[in-house]
């Protein structure tokens, strides 16, 4: 299963980081030690997009939490499918 994590990085808190960017650079290479498909900073404001491939929230609850803890905000997590996976979703769900 594919997640896409959205991590909004709190206004003070981005000021620190920029300041020190050791502990950014940690916090990404401890999602990277998961299978991420991909990972979008954007360019107009603090926040970061992850794609991971997990089968489920649990595996990644820790980067989650450091996350949070970073931050100070908590990620939004949604469970996405690729165009091609997705109508195979759909048919389970008609199925039940």
């Amino acid at each position: 299963m594919h997640y896409m994590i959205q991590v909004e990085v709190d206004p003070d808190i981005g000021t620190e980081l920029e300041g020190d960017p050791k502990d950014l650079h940690e916090w990404i290479g401890s999602w990277k030690s998961l299978d991420v498909k991909g990972m979008y900073f954007a360019l107009t404001r603090r926040a970061v997009t992850i794609i991971v491939d997990a089968p489920s929230e649990d595996a990644f609850f820790e980067q989650l939490h450091a996350s949070w803890v970073m931050t100070g905000s908590y990620p939004e997590v949604w469970p996405v499918a690729t165009a091609e996976q997705f109508p195979s979703y759909m048919g389970r769900v008609s199925n039940t």
